[in-house]
């Protein structure tokens, strides 16, 4: 046969509904000829070939009464009984479906109907035409959806539930319940249904199929079915202009749970134009390194059956010998609030009075009346200690959460794992674009579904932080879901060998408390941790006499953690690959970009030098008390003195008294903001000048400390507390009048306060240097040089003058007047928003919460 009659034969008989293309011959032809061509030849003369023919399904309806009529008419009551009713119906939305639909009745019953009806005459039955013409339609889409072929090529379409009309997901959950999570899982049982047994089928889809614990039913279908002989993995960049997870794969339509099927792993090839000659490096060179051997048994070793086709017998023995992590250390799925923007805040925004820290359990929380606890919800890679930045208003034993509804009664919320709130835990994030990074966090947090966690016992701790941050764990991580979705499921699945790991526990546990240790030093060493004490650079072991020098040391204090924290994790690497036997397989050491500590950096750490220098100059700090002094709503000097114990004047630096701090182009103000910074510099390091630290800090930052503090401060500040700043800046339009206010000093009369104090005072010695300048300007006897000077200058006073005047009418002073009140259990979103017309505009701070 030549290609083309072998392409009619296939769609007449074997393959509906595709166009075949002259690559689609060469396969039509590769499948007859070596599997069926001396079987064609004995069904199928030549003569009887037809040349490729397209039939596009259509939706076919008909009327009430309009099929009762038809019978009536022409004598088919026996004929049409209820199943066939039905078959009628199935294509009402033809197109909405596709081949996803399954005629319920058999290519044999179809024919032997559709003969009758064709032999009947319609010569005096005018008016029946159209609705014989459908009936004809309908059973000429059905029997075409009832073929069986020998090979079956799609790319199916994808669709998760949210995407689907409500007609097809009814379709899905009736037709093919285990697999309606996404439209291309049902289509790939459906071209296992249309493939003749021992046929052929051919897909490109998303590969997470291939993982994730919802397509678990659809991967134990094809590999109890069938048999995955081809499968390529291509690297999320795999297509030119996308980033898809992509897979591409051949089954035959057998159960052979031995044979060994050939995969090639692209995922270490980034970009399209590699995977195509990488591919073929793999087909011709088995021994590349990325082309593998498996069999449908092999996967299921592995709990969920992921196709994890790359890993060794021996890792997959340690899958069959092993005890589930779940026995040791339950992994639970958190609290969804139902309306995360409602009921989480960042810690430092809120009151922190009515924070409550280490509680161990409800009834503790419920009894001590506090508003927000801390709360696990994942964060960016990091392993050990850290990222506890969230709190959840769960007041009364979270009664609010607990009873959040819609208007028409539903529960919003989903407040699950409740009696695993509170303990202590091992967490970690639940999307990462990196590796596995699971903490420790003390007693008193509850979490959610991004922070999700497990609870060993106290005895077990250690150990089994230490195995979920080995190499082993991220390794086995992998091969059950490699999609970076670190899902609860998984990490349950992981095996752990209890008698082997028993052997070396208590040198586990030793790494690992070093480990904990250093990992919570330095989550510590950042004022965004609420257990932030004091600025590193002024630490009795890192102070010298110079700041240039303190950081000196702190730079060698942050290499020689890092260094130790790569020797700890490499050590605990190898004490579980000895226990698990894979030498072979996986090395120790751990690359140092993968150590998750703060690294020395000059600009970063001298803005953060700055950062606590404001925090003592608006009270929140101090350098007589460690840790948090004033973090509560409307906290004033009083409230600092009391907590710090101490008279005003023997304080070594003295908080301003209005908590308002002015950041202009000039020292207009004694309180001003470089002012104080050079105050700050004189109180930190007494025993070396001003000058020479002023340089060192404009040097790091690489430009004059006011234009920094004119300039960048507020984008680094908004940057570490991530858009949820905790000191605000007023500021007009055109930036020629600023000042900080502090969130927890703000009262109603702080605007009134920045207008009089600040504003007015800045607008009249505006205008007293403009009056000068006047009249320098008329004074013939100054050099020309300081006339042309004094003329810019009188320029730029005139243009801030004219901005601050018209700022205090139309938006400062109306503002002011309403005395606004700010509720800090709000949040920073919505509090910032209620001043944003005299305040620095905050970029996305309008986004909707995660």
């Amino acid at each position: 046969y030549s290609p083309n009659e072998i392409s009619g034969l296939i769609l007449k008989h074997n393959l509906y509904g595709l166009e075949i293309c002259p690559r689609a011959a060469q396969l039509a032809e590769l499948a007859l000829v070596f599997k069926a061509r001396e079987q064609s030849r004995r069904f199928f003369q030549p003569e009887q070939l037809v040349r490729p023919q397209i039939i596009e399904l259509q939706d076919v309806q008909f009327e009430d009464g309009e099929l009762n009529d038809y019978i009536e008419a022409l004598d088919l009551g026996d004929l049409f009984e209820p199943n066939l009713f039905k078959l009628l119906h199935q294509f009402e939305e033809a197109k909405n479906f596709g081949s996803l639909i399954q005629p319920c009745l058999d290519e044999w019953a179809i024919a032997n109907v559709r003969r009758t009806i064709e032999a009947k005459d319609l010569s005096d039955q005018f008016f029946l035409r159209e609705t014989h013409l459908k009936v004809l339609r309908v059973l000429e889409q059905a029997e075409a959806l009832t073929q069986r072929y020998h090979v079956v090529v799609a790319n199916p379409p994808y669709m998760g539930s949210r995407g689907m009309n409500a007609a097809l997901k009814i379709v899905l959950q009736n037709e093919y319940e285990n697999y309606k999570s996404d439209l291309f899982a049902a289509f790939f049982v459906r071209s296992l249904i249309l493939s003749l047994k021992g046929g052929f089928i051919g897909f490109m889809s998303p590969f997470v199929w291939m993982f994730i614990s919802t397509y678990e039913k659809l991967r134990s279908k094809i590999t109890n079915d069938a048999v995955i002989t081809s499968l390529i993995q291509l690297e999320y960049s795999g297509f030119e202009g996308a980033t898809v997870p992509v897979c591409t794969f051949t089954l035959t339509n057998k159960s052979a749970p031995e044979y060994q099927g050939g995969f090639v792993r692209l995922t270490d090839f980034r970009g399209a134009e590699n995977q195509g000659p990488k591919a073929l490096e793999a087909i011709g060179n088995p021994g590349c390194g990325w082309f593998f051997r498996a069999t449908s048994a092999d996967f299921r070793r592995i709990p969920g059956a992921p196709i994890a086709y790359w890993i060794s017998d021996r890792m997959r023995r340690c899958f069959l010998e092993g005890t589930p992590l779940s026995e040791v250390a339950e992994p639970r799925v958190g609290l969804q609030t139902g309306e995360n923007g409602r009921f989480l805040r960042r810690w430092h925004e809120v009151n922190f009075h009515l924070v409550g820290l280490k509680y161990t359990n409800r009834e503790e929380a419920r009894k001590s009346r506090r508003k927000w606890f801390p709360y696990n919800k994942g964060g960016e890679f990091r392993r050990w200690f850290g990222n506890s930045e969230y709190v959840v208003n769960w007041e009364n034993d979270g009664h609010e959460i607990q009873n959040f509804t819609d208007e028409t009664g539903y529960l919003r919320s989903r407040p699950q794992s409740l009696n695993y709130m509170f303990r202590r835990a091992l967490t970690w994030s639940f999307i990462s674009s990196s590796f596995f990074g699971v903490r420790c966090t003390d007693a008193g947090f509850l979490f959610d579904v991004a922070g999700s966690s497990a609870f060993p016992s106290d005895n077990w701790r250690e150990c089994i932080v230490g195995f979920l941050c080995s190499n082993i764990a991220f390794e086995m991580m992998k091969a059950l879901n490699p999609t970076m979705n670190f899902q609860v499921g998984n990490v349950a699945t992981l095996p752990l060998l209890i008698p082997r790991v028993l052997a070396v526990k208590s040198a586990i546990d030793a790494v690992v408390h070093g480990a904990l240790a250093v990992a919570r030093a330095d989550w510590d060493n950042l004022e965004t941790s609420w257990d932030f004490r004091d600025q590193p650079l002024l630490r009795p072991e890192l102070k010298a006499l110079t700041l240039e020098t303190s950081w000196r040391n702190w730079e060698a204090q942050c290499t020689a953690a890092i260094r130790r924290m790569q020797e700890l994790e490499a050590e605990n690497n190898r004490l579980f690959i000895a226990a698990y036997g894979l030498e072979d397989e996986l090395q120790p050491e751990v690359p140092e970009d993968q150590i998750t500590l703060a690294r020395a950096d000059l600009r970063k750490d001298v803005a953060a030098f700055l950062s606590y220098a404001i925090g003592c100059m608006m009270g929140r700090y101090s350098l007589d008390h460690p840790g948090l002094i004033l973090a509560n709503a409307g906290d004033a000097l009083p409230e600092f003195l009391e907590k710090v114990g101490q008279p005003l004047a023997e304080l070594s630096f003295t908080p301003d008294a209005d908590g308002i701090i002015p950041v202009l182009d000039g020292e207009w103000f004694e309180d001003d903001i470089v002012a104080r910074s050079r105050a700050f510099l004189a109180a930190t390091f007494p025993g070396s000048s001003v000058a020479e630290n002023l340089r060192f800090i404009e040097t790091a930052l690489g430009k004059d400390l006011r234009k920094y503090f004119c300039a960048d401060f507020y984008k680094d500040h908004l940057q570490t507390y991530k858009k949820r700043p905790i000191y605000w800046l007023v500021q007009s339009p055109k930036k020629g009048f600023a000042c900080l206010i502090y969130l927890h000093r703000y009262t109603r009369d702080t605007l009134n306060l920045v207008l009089n104090n600040y504003l007015r005072p800045f607008l009249l010695k505006l205008e007293a240097r403009q009056q000068q300048l006047e009249l320098d300007q008329a004074n013939d006897s100054l050099p020309a040089k300081e006339r042309t000077a004094g003329r810019k200058e009188l320029e730029k006073i005139s243009k801030v003058l004219r901005e601050g005047q018209d700022w205090e009418r139309e938006a400062l002073l109306p503002l002011a007047q309403q005395r606004i009140e700010l509720d800090l259990d709000d949040g920073v979103k919505v509090n910032y928003l209620k001043l944003s017309a005299v305040l620095a505009l905050i970029p996305g701070l309008a986004a909707k919460e995660e």
